[in-house]
Formats: C-alpha cells, structure tokens, sequence
C-alpha cells in the first residue's frame, strides 16, 4: 500500500502476503492467512446505591480477562510438527508452553510488523475443506493460545 502523493509523516496501514511463526528455536512455519489476533476483557455490570443520594448507579467495571489467541491457516505440508506439538498439549505437558515471534511479511519477505507470543501453546488445531476429487487446497487452521501477545 502506498502512500498518496504528498502526504508525509501519516501512518499507513500493512499489507501481508505471508505470516511466519517460530518458537523457541523451531523450524519457522508458514501460513497464508492470519485470521486474527484476540485480546479480551469482559465487562462486569456494577449496581451500587450513592450513599448521599441513595439513587442506584450502574457501571461497567473491567472483568474477567481471556488470554490472547492467535489463529493462522495455511496448506497442510505434511509435516506434522504442529499437530505432535498439539499432542504434548493434549497430554498436559508443561513442555509444550513456548516463546515465540510472528512476522507480518510482505511479498519480498520483508517484515511489515512483529510480534511477541509469550508462553504460546497449540489449544485448537482444524484440518479440514477437504472434498474427494477435488483441486482445493487442504487446509489446517491452528489456534495459539499466549499469556501475552506484544507487539515488538
């Protein structure tokens, strides 16, 4: 995306033609499409009474917290890493908890933004769009589940 002509000093927004993940010193993976990174707070309804007034007041407090995911898609390889990684996860290793970076590349494989996955660990995995006969790609969507996502 290019900036329009005579405009300096605004941000512009990324583009990304492909997503690398590599974990603590693993091969990186690569994936064609990053469905989104989730961060949220649940709000809490607060019903209080003033006590001069005595009039109810009703607030939105911060609430429970959910951990951060990550989820990316990409074609099935064959390998299998991510999926015996799943496998550690299901068994309850502690092992199976790792730091790792996510790379926004453009199509020259120059990175447009990073971030941190902090304690990162496979908590879904898909495989699916899968139909006899046909020419489609076969697809593996992969949910990382973090104690922090930072952007570096």
């Amino acid at each position: 995306m290019t900036m329009p002509t005579g405009v300096s000093g605004i941000p512009q927004a990324i583009s990304a033609a492909r997503f690398v993940v590599s974990f603590d010193g693993t091969a990186p993976s690569y994936f064609s499409e990053l469905s989104g990174i989730t961060s949220e707070v649940e709000p809490t309804e607060y019903i209080a009474a003033d006590a001069r007034t005595g009039a109810i007041v009703h607030t939105k407090q911060f609430g429970k917290t959910k951990p951060p995911t990550v989820t990316l898609k990409r074609g099935v390889d064959g390998t299998g890493h991510l999926m015996a990684w799943h496998g550690m996860v299901r068994s309850g290793n502690p092992g199976a908890r790792m730091t790792g970076t996510l790379e926004l590349q453009n199509a020259s494989g120059q990175p447009q933004a990073t971030y941190r996955l902090i304690n990162a660990w496979p908590s879904k995995i898909e495989i699916g769009n899968m139909k006899a006969g046909a020419s489609e790609i076969v697809l593996e969507t992969v949910t990382f589940t973090c104690e922090e996502v930072i952007p570096t």
